[in-house]
């Protein structure tokens, strides 16, 4: 297990950060955050999701906000180089937002997702 301080890789923003604190203290048996890949069919990124984890992975890399703990695969971690998870509410609606850059990684394809012909 990697423990350092997410800053150099994953941007979260103050509005994400404290709706992810609110969310992590209302279930007792979660320890943090994780933000996995969403693939398609043919292992596409196709995007990307955050789920309150109730346990750590041996192999994750955690990264610590302010006591919030963010787990990664560490395959993806590259890939999440310069993302930034927001949290908004407003007329066009309510949640997450997770903006991966392009980037190599992911299985080789580029962080917004695509699969090119699939």
């Amino acid at each position: 297990k990697h423990t350092s301080n997410g800053e150099d890789v994953i941007t979260i923003t103050p509005e994400a950060r404290e709706k992810l604190h609110t969310i992590i203290a209302s279930q007792s048996a979660a320890v943090g955050v994780r933000v996995s890949v969403v693939r398609g069919p043919h292992g596409c990124v196709h995007g990307w999701s955050l789920e309150v984890e109730g346990e750590r992975r041996p192999d994750d890399r955690v990264f610590t906000y302010g006591g919030l703990e963010l787990m990664v695969e560490p395959d993806l971690v590259e890939a999440l180089s310069d993302a930034v998870i927001d949290y908004r509410e407003n007329a066009t609606g309510i949640g997450f937002r997770i903006d991966v850059p392009d980037s190599v990684g992911a299985g080789g394809h580029g962080g917004h997702g695509g699969c090119g012909n699939h």
